[in-house]
């Protein structure tokens, strides 16, 4: 799905200069259908199995740039420092629409090496600026996009991403991705981009994004796993690709992932799972999140024991008939993530009618973003 642009102009006190356009791009199936990933489980500072605290380095200048392109926008590198707590991970393939998510390490101690060690370690996630008050939790609700940077902090974001390589928004810690584009489909591409993320402090980078996806990132099985040895820095903790959650995304990514699992190299590493979700068909965003679940519950099956993040979901097409629908789905599928643990991040898509936080107008929250805005920002 590409993700709209905004033109939201609102001077607010707390706003620190946000990207002025983006073109993020996130493909939604047509309709409900499979998905899922494994690999490797991330371990952070500490021994596996166990939860360990540490302080994350990396405070870099943060700036914001105009860019274009699909993806999002490009803007300046900002830096990112936290604290660390252990959580442990798993995956699965399945069945649904589409899902992601993640949790890992403590980006000034933690080695790739260790948390590609064990497919059952216990997985350390650490990340910037964490809210006072939150105990040292780490980073859980976030929202992709470079627009309406500055209702950010209202809406109680602790991490951002927007399918690009550096942010647009400074207003929370940002995530970068290797979309898979340009010079991203080269092994020299790659290794410099993820390279420039471990240098601006980034304890974390999301792979491909929608590989199965003809109008994303398009890239088959054999070219990932032929260009995956690139991401293999020491010092970040490495994100699946994402894709679809239809039967062609999980072709794909089940594919990709028996690869993973059986590599005896130790190149091919995946710390945590990244996937999307999507109601599609009417009914499918039901207020008790049951089709979400039965999707979660198939990444859970994957071998690996991998945390999850959901980086993209919301309600499309015929299973967003009203935004109480979707408000109810939200605030039910919330709810749910409390039974899965390994659930560890989610990233809402707003760029949808009825999804949106903030009204168009700029008048502040939507009911759904005053309900976002309530929800807990850590975990």
């Amino acid at each position: 799905m590409r993700i709209r642009t905004s033109f939201l102009v609102v001077a607010m006190g707390f706003a620190a200069g946000c990207g002025s356009s983006d073109s993020g791009s996130n493909g939604a199936g047509a309709g409900s259908g499979a998905g899922g990933a494994t690999g490797t489980a991330a371990s952070g500072a500490g021994t596996t199995g166990t939860s360990a605290a540490g302080s994350g380095a990396g405070t870099g200048s943060a700036g914001a740039g105009s860019g274009s392109g699909t993806g999002g926008m490009t803007g300046a590198t900002s830096g990112e420092s936290g604290t660390a707590s252990g959580a442990a991970g798993a995956s699965s393939s399945g069945a649904g629409s589409q899902s992601g998510s993640t949790g890992p390490a403590d980006a000034s101690t933690a080695k790739p090496e260790d948390a590609s060690a064990s497919h059952d370690a216990a997985a350390v996630h650490a990340d910037a600026t964490v809210p006072a008050g939150d105990g040292g939790a780490a980073p859980y609700k976030g929202v992709g996009g470079n627009s309406d940077c500055q209702y950010l902090p209202a809406l109680g974001v602790t991490w951002n991403y927007n399918w690009e390589a550096t942010p647009g928004c400074t207003q929370a810690p940002f995530v970068p991705m290797v979309w898979g584009k340009g010079a991203e489909l080269t092994a020299a591409g790659i290794t410099k981009e993820v390279a420039t993320a471990v240098s601006s402090g980034y304890a974390y980078v999301l792979g491909f994004n929608e590989p199965d996806n003809s109008s994303q990132s398009n890239i088959d099985v054999d070219t990932a796993i032929s260009l995956w040895p690139s991401f293999n820095n020491p010092s970040i903790l490495i994100g699946s690709p994402a894709t679809q959650g239809n039967s062609t995304g999980m072709t794909w990514f089940t594919s990709f992932m028996d690869k993973v699992n059986g590599d005896t190299t130790g190149t091919l590493r995946v710390d945590f799972i990244a996937a999307h979700w999507y109601g599609w068909n009417s009914g499918s965003c039901d207020s008790k999140a049951s089709n979400l679940e039965s999707y979660l519950k198939q990444i859970e099956a994957i071998p690996g024991n991998r945390p999850i993040w959901l980086t993209e979901w919301g309600c499309l097409n015929d299973s967003n008939p009203s935004e109480a629908v979707v408000q109810a789905f939200y605030e039910g599928a919330l709810t749910m993530f409390a039974n899965h643990p390994r659930l560890v991040r989610y990233g809402w898509y707003q760029w949808e009618t009825n999804n949106e936080l903030v009204n168009d107008d700029g008048g502040g929250l939507t009911s759904l973003g005053e309900t976002f805005a309530m929800e807990p920002g850590t975990k």
